[in-house]
């Protein structure tokens, strides 16, 4: 994979989008699959140096394409950063996720990706799993089909296989010659881990049985985040190895769609995005899931593109983030960029590197923000606890910080915080999105 500056990639992008590729008045008439892979660290991945080779398809589409080696997520949890992708707006602005107590979702007058292509004449779909991301919370605008499922106790959870089978069936469905803009939602990663067989035994020991289940596996990596239990370096290895098996499982999945468009003849008329909405801690910082903190495991996450007038085998050392994709996007489809995004178009190489902000916390009441500047990162704690400033290039794993902070990172990240939102944020009921979603489900009446 050769390593190119962002100046060649624009000049590149914009040479190839003036030849090969269907356009009429409007730009070009390219389809758009975006992939979010749920709890994907990008440290996970192949093509970023892992040591199992649990992503052949990923890392296959990698060199196939683009691919970003410094992907920042807006927010360690689904529903802020899923909210950042498909607004291009950060959580400070749009608002939505979990405050106090209190969970909010999107508002209505907030412009999304889905709702401006649609009227531009895409076909759009969204295959979600997980219930953070439906009605209630507002994500169904803008969608031609929008099927979501997973509520709580695992009740309608839907694993990749049945992902790829509810987008294809959709894809099948299709207008000859209209064009498509489909997101899919792949929850497999996500804690409790628990691929299938025979992924659950590809790196995991079978003859470990300490977690009997998936409820058991939730209580004790609820009792590590507590500081109620210290987990033994096998049960955490064993976590980790469940991990891979679906990561490993969900690649092969995508593969599987991947194949199909191809055959369909779709694939050169196809532009794929595949990043994930935040990443998993696995002790780094003494706890296991997400949720709880800023740090890089959690937030450092993959980023490919690859696809039609995309060149191939590009990897960018340039940070980006989730508010990135929707302006890349429209760009790419030579359409408008609204003036109030932040974000910018990966593939230009006008607009100089961004500070780039995360923030919203799903299990402490007490709020972070971060900033990142080039390799400069600065963690700041909303109740005053405290400032962390780490350089990323000598300390990856943010394990020393820096003793002086630069001070403009803390007027950053700061000013980040005072960023007034763009619309009020509609406050959501957990148990009325539960029970519409056990209605839509069939399960009661």
């Amino acid at each position: 994979m050769r390593i190119i500056s962002l100046v060649a990639v624009s000049v590149i992008i914009l040479t190839l989008l003036s030849c090969g590729t269907q356009t009429d008045d409007t730009g070009p008439r390219v389809n758009v699959l975006l992939i979010i892979i749920d709890t994907l660290r990008a440290d996970h991945m192949g093509f970023w140096g892992y040591e199992r080779d649990i992503t052949p398809t990923l890392d296959s589409l990698a060199l196939s394409g683009a691919s970003w080696m410094k992907m920042q997520a807006q927010s360690p949890w689904t529903l802020p950063s899923t909210a950042s992708i498909l607004t291009g707006l950060t959580p400070r602005e749009h608002g939505a996720g979990r405050y106090e107590g209190q969970l909010y979702g999107l508002a209505a007058s907030i412009p999304n990706l889905q709702g401006i292509l649609h009227s531009e004449g895409w076909q759009t779909c969204a295959v979600f799993n997980v219930i953070f991301l439906n009605e209630n919370f507002g994500f169904h605008r803008g969608f031609d089909h929008f099927d979501c499922r997973g509520v709580t106790e695992g009740i309608g959870c839907r694993r990749a296989d049945k992902t790829v089978d509810a987008a294809l069936a959709w894809l099948s469905g299709l207008d000859d010659g209209s064009c498509y803009f489909a997101v899919l939602h792949f929850y497999d990663p996500h804690i409790p881990y628990d691929p299938p067989s025979p992924y659950d035994t590809l790196y995991a020991d079978p003859s470990y049985t300490a977690f009997k289940s998936d409820e058991e596996q939730l209580a004790v990596v609820n009792s590590v985040n507590r500081d109620s239990l210290e987990i033994e370096a096998e049960g955490l290895n064993n976590l980790i190895d469940l991990y891979d098996g679906e990561i490993a499982f969900t690649d092969a999945e995508i593969s599987r769609l991947l194949g199909e468009i191809r055959i369909s003849g779709l694939a050169d008329s196809t532009l794929v995005i595949v990043l994930a909405d935040h990443g998993e801690e696995f002790l780094e910082h003494s706890g296991i899931e997400h949720g709880r903190t800023l740090y890089q495991e959690v937030i450092h996450v993959p980023l490919i593109i690859s696809g039609p007038g995309v060149p191939s085998g590009l990897s960018i050392d340039v940070p980006a983030s989730h508010i990135d994709i929707m302006p890349t996007v429209l760009s790419f489809l030579q359409m408008e960029i609204p003036d109030d995004l932040q974000g910018r178009d990966l593939f230009d190489a006008g607009h100089p590197e961004p500070d780039i902000p995360s923030s919203g916390l799903f299990w402490t009441e007490s709020q972070q923000a971060s900033v990142r500047r080039d390799d400069f990162k600065i963690i700041w704690n909303s109740d005053g606890s405290g400032i962390e400033y780490y350089d990323l290039s000598r300390d990856p794993g943010e394990q020393a910080p820096l003793r002086y902070p630069d001070e403009s990172m803390v007027d950053a990240v700061e000013f980040y915080w005072a960023t007034p939102p763009v619309a009020e944020a509609p406050v959501i009921s957990f148990r009325d999105a539960e029970r519409n979603q056990l209605r839509d489900l069939g399960y009661i009446r």
